[in-house]
């Protein structure tokens, strides 16, 4: 079939397609911020030569509004579609939560926040209310789960506060280098110990692993290689 310009311009203003490409940037952004980055690394990452480069993104502005859009995406997908009322529910919401939040931990690191705030403090702001609404819907969802009987008398926002610290220490090599931990085992074992500090016992047994260990091994194969 002919290729004719409306359909390579089409091609260029698609919005799956430039977010598929800024995607790739999550990675690499997450240990030495984005400041450094030329053009030139920023095709190189996305895989595109540098006219094809800015065919999709005319502006550096544009591709860091897109790629902090993007985190958004990872902050607030989920949870916005919490369920509550059965015991299923809260335990599918508990699993769902936990990889959230370790994605956020993983992408949302201080070297992409530094430059956030240094270049464009309009974004971090974005970024820090869309966590802030994320953070109230999880205390709701724990509130619910408690109120309702399936969930241990806690407090939520120290629950949440306690994955933000525990998760920035799991993500960090020389940490588990230093107590001889390996990151699939580390993120495993708090996943069984979050289970057991949340659940009444008698909920406990209708938690699927099986399942979660599924999904740990695809979390720590997206941490280390960023794949999708």
């Amino acid at each position: 079939m002919e290729t004719t310009n409306e359909t390579q311009s089409c091609r260029y203003t698609d919005e799956t397609t430039k977010n598929k490409y800024v995607a790739k940037l999550l990675h690499p952004i997450k240990a030495n911020g984005f400041q450094g980055l030329r053009m030139d690394d920023i095709a190189k990452a996305m895989d595109l030569s540098k006219a094809t480069l800015y065919k999709y993104f005319p502006s550096r502005d544009e591709i860091i509004e897109r790629l902090t859009a993007l985190y958004i995406r990872y902050v607030v997908c989920d949870e916005s579609q919490l369920k509550e009322g059965s015991s299923e529910a809260y335990i599918q919401g508990f699993q769902s939560t936990f990889a959230q939040t370790l994605l956020i931990a993983n992408y949302g690191t201080e070297a992409f926040f530094h430059d956030l705030r240094e270049v464009y403090p309009q974004l971090m702001a974005s970024i820090e209310v869309a966590i802030s609404d994320r953070n109230n819907r999880l205390r709701s969802f724990y509130e619910r789960g408690i109120a309702e009987g399936y969930m241990n008398d806690l407090n939520a926002m120290l629950y949440i506060l306690q994955d933000e610290l525990i998760f920035q220490k799991l993500l960090d090599p020389l940490y588990l280098m230093k107590n001889n931990l390996t990151l699939r085992n580390a993120i495993w074992d708090y996943y069984q110990i979050k289970k057991q500090q949340l659940f009444k016992h008698d909920i406990i047994p209708q938690v699927n692993d099986e399942v979660m260990s599924e999904k740990v091994d695809y979390l720590v194969r997206k941490v280390t290689f960023g794949v999708v």
